[in-house]
């Protein structure tokens, strides 16, 4: 059954609807109902119908306003706009907001019942479609794990897929939003090139491009040129032949889209193998050390800042920033052992550095408030106060809550709610947060009319990718095979 709202700021509108209509023998069932535009906006927020019959006039926020914010938030609402004034710049400006279809009052019940009938066949549609994609990112995910081996001939050949030229790359892209060609289609020669391409993310697009870089060396900027106007940051593996595995030129084009994090001023990064710093890092972390062990925090903080300053000059590409930040957190176990300080801080991969910080200073900002945290200090908040904490993250685990919004929004410094919640709950506020999403989406997946991407999204994940691996990771299986069971 497909979920529907009603709203209407005459209540004997909303009940004439709902009365009018056979909703089940259609195929829809109704949810709720609405009076205003906001508290309407409230129950779409909540209960993400799959259709909304909506006034538009209403107080609050009118028929296009909620249009505009079901639009805004993402949603895959779709709205049948109702409305008094026949003026045709009122429907044209509902169907430019994305509007499924504009009815006039008084509603006829065969028009209504029309538009209903269209609109579930395209939501029906979507559901293959949908659970078709799932079944490709599944298998898809499995082939691109980093430890997988298997190789560009193995894989192509088991697709049938014939290549011409000798030379292939994987270009990753993110787009603003979810307006972005299809995936899983294989396109033929042009001008030289061949590609694969693959949805791999809630607003990322992967190609496997087949060219020959020796005849045609201007190939690969054609082809963005050409097919990637759009992207609002590109990642670029190294060349691979026959024999390289699929992973590892996916993996080099993921970790160049991730590099953007360091280098907001590029829009397109190419891999290249990691030169080595490690020897400058050493100097200066072996400084750094030093000081934490003669108990000089203001050179401690000092000397994060040249490191912090010397990452952004030399445009280090994330995995080199990952190693980096490893071995300082390596340095921070070693001077600084649970029972002294609970604080947060974690062994990371390029990945989940990506999507925990959102530039290189504010992970260099957390990194100096690990090493300012005085050892062994007591907390000094209050019960009721804790117990206010731990009800937000509860109530707001599935919103992208980063530890600084948590620290802004109770006046608490970031070191004294990360160490809050590894004392209450045993658990760093990012390993909470996880568990609470992935037993949310492991109670989600027994209901097989959501799909899995709509789990991911009610779990407060964006990615399918990230929260397949997460997912893995934390039960061991995919969440398909989960579904399966």
């Amino acid at each position: 059954m497909f979920t529907v709202l009603i709203a209407d700021d005459e209540p004997w509108v909303v009940y004439r609807i709902r009365e009018m209509i056979e909703w089940e023998r259609l195929g829809f069932t109704v949810i709720g109902e609405a009076h205003n535009g906001l508290s309407a906006l409230e129950i779409i927020l909540e209960k993400k119908p799959d259709v909304v019959i909506s006034d538009i006039r209403m107080p609050g926020l009118n028929g296009i306003e909620l249009l505009e914010q079901i639009r805004f938030h993402d949603l895959r609402s779709n709205v049948i706009m109702i409305s008094g004034y026949s003026e045709f710049e009122y429907a044209q400006k509902a169907l430019r907001f994305g509007a499924f279809d504009y009815l006039l009052k008084q509603i006829d019940k065969d028009k209504l019942t029309d538009a209903l009938e269209r609109l579930k066949a395209t939501l029906e549609e979507k559901q293959k479609v949908q659970k078709g994609l799932e079944l490709l990112l599944d298998d898809l995910f499995e082939i691109f794990e980093s430890d997988e081996n298997m190789k560009l001939r193995n894989f192509l050949s088991s697709r049938g897929i014939d290549c011409d030229y000798p030379h292939f790359r994987f270009i990753s892209c993110l787009y603003q939003d979810s307006s972005f060609p299809d995936a899983g289609e294989t396109q033929p020669a042009f001008s030289g090139i061949r590609y694969l391409r693959f949805r791999t993310g809630q607003n990322k697009v992967s190609f496997l491009i087949n060219y020959d870089e020796l005849k045609y060396p201007t190939g690969l900027l054609d082809f963005i040129s050409n097919h990637l106007s759009d992207a609002r940051c590109i990642g670029i593996s190294g060349i691979g032949v026959y024999s390289t595995p699929v992973a590892k030129l996916y993996q080099e084009s993921d970790i160049a889209l991730c590099s953007f994090f360091t280098r907001l001023e590029s829009r397109i990064i190419e891999y290249k193998q990691a030169a080595d710093h490690a020897s400058a890092w050493m100097g200066t972390i072996l400084q750094i050390e030093v000081a934490v062990k003669e108990q000089k925090p203001e050179q401690v903080n000092r000397l994060l800042d040249e490191l912090c300053a010397e990452c952004k000059e030399r445009s280090m590409q994330i995995d080199q920033l990952c190693a980096l930040y490893n071995q300082i957190v390596l340095l921070s176990y070693k001077y600084y052992s649970s029972t002294d300080a609970d604080y947060e801080i974690e062994y990371m991969n390029y990945d989940q550095l990506f999507r925990q910080y959102r530039s290189v200073e504010e992970l260099f900002g957390k990194l100096k408030a690990i090493f300012r945290q005085q050892t062994g200090e007591e907390l000094h908040i209050s019960n009721e106060m804790v117990k206010k904490i731990i009800e937000y993250i509860d109530a707001n685990f599935t919103e992208d809550i980063m530890l600084v919004d948590l620290s802004k929004k109770f006046h608490i410094t970031v070191g004294y709610v990360s160490a809050l919640m590894k004392k209450e709950t045993g658990k760093t506020y990012m390993e909470y947060v996880m568990n609470k999403r992935l037993n949310l989406a492991k109670e989600l997946l027994q209901d097989t009319s959501l799909s899995i991407q709509e789990i991911v999204e009610r779990a407060g994940y964006r990615d399918y990718f990230h929260f397949n691996k997460i997912f893995k990771k934390y039960f061991g299986i995919t969440p398909g095979k989960f579904r399966k069971l």
